[in-house]
């Protein structure tokens, strides 16, 4: 294995950034990430302005689009007041029914309107092959190492 985070660690961004969570928006249909390569998982989110509560919950798909089922106890809470705050929802993959479900979304509800917003990143390690591949979004990478 290289011992890097570009050939090691996959990132995608989830979301637009300054883009508003609305209740019902997130995740979009067709926007499901596959796990199976990976041992965990995770989802990064940092606030940003926020005016309501909200529930974040990881959710697994039999397929890209398909019908969700929560994780249990793959949730959190992000309070109104938690502006410019971040934290982190891991998830090791063998905890999944990987037999049906192999793809994961984030459910964010309880945003009131356009007046919330937060960044949201899906990472994923311990790869079982090496290099990953990155996701379109991905611009560069840069290392300096002996």
């Amino acid at each position: 294995m290289r011992n890097n985070i570009y050939e090691n660690l996959y990132v995608e961004k989830v979301n637009s950034f300054n883009t508003a969570l609305v209740d019902g928006d997130f995740p979009a249909s067709g926007s499901y990430i596959d796990v199976s390569s990976f041992t965990h998982f995770a989802f990064l989110v940092a606030a940003g302005t926020l005016n309501s509560e909200l529930t974040l919950q990881v959710q697994q798909a039999e397929a890209v689009d398909g019908s969700t089922a929560n994780i249990t106890s793959a949730t959190a809470t992000i309070a109104a007041d938690d502006d410019n705050q971040w934290g982190v929802i891991e998830v090791e993959v063998a905890k999944m029914n990987l037999a049906t479900d192999r793809y994961v979304t984030l459910d964010v509800a309880g945003a009131a309107g356009g007046d919330d917003y937060a960044c949201i990143f899906f990472i994923g390690w311990n790869v079982r092959h090496a290099p990953v591949t990155q996701s379109a979004n991905f611009s560069f990478h840069t290392l300096i190492a002996g």
